[in-house]
């Protein structure tokens, strides 16, 4: 079977496939999202598990991501003192304090 006709037909049973979603409670959800970062698993991979189903995905590397206008960005260029606003040393900074903030509240 040639590649395309491979892709073709795991893509039409993806389109089959039905999305449900669910109006839990936030205290259901955030265990479940918690659950899901401790195992490193999407959210629905935490449910196909706790639900006894196949999890097909390996695990995941969490990322965070957030959106920063152009303001945003010349905003927290002038508060690290980088010419320019450039964006690439700006998103490092921002690590660097994300990664000592979380060093400073484990403390």
């Amino acid at each position: 079977m040639s590649d395309n006709k491979h892709t073709w037909q795991k893509q039409e049973k993806a389109v089959r496939a039905t999305q449900l979603a669910f109006d839990l409670s936030s205290e259901v959800q955030k265990f479940i999202k918690k659950s899901a970062i401790d195992e490193e698993l999407t959210p629905s991979d935490m449910i196909r598990r706790i639900l006894g189903l196949e999890v097909k995905s390996k695990k995941t590397r969490q990322r965070l991501s957030f959106n920063l206008s152009d303001e945003e960005i010349a905003l927290l260029a002038q508060r690290f003192e980088i010419p320019d606003a450039d964006k690439r040393v700006v998103k490092q900074k921002v690590a660097d304090l994300l990664i000592q903030h979380v060093k400073d509240a484990s403390g």
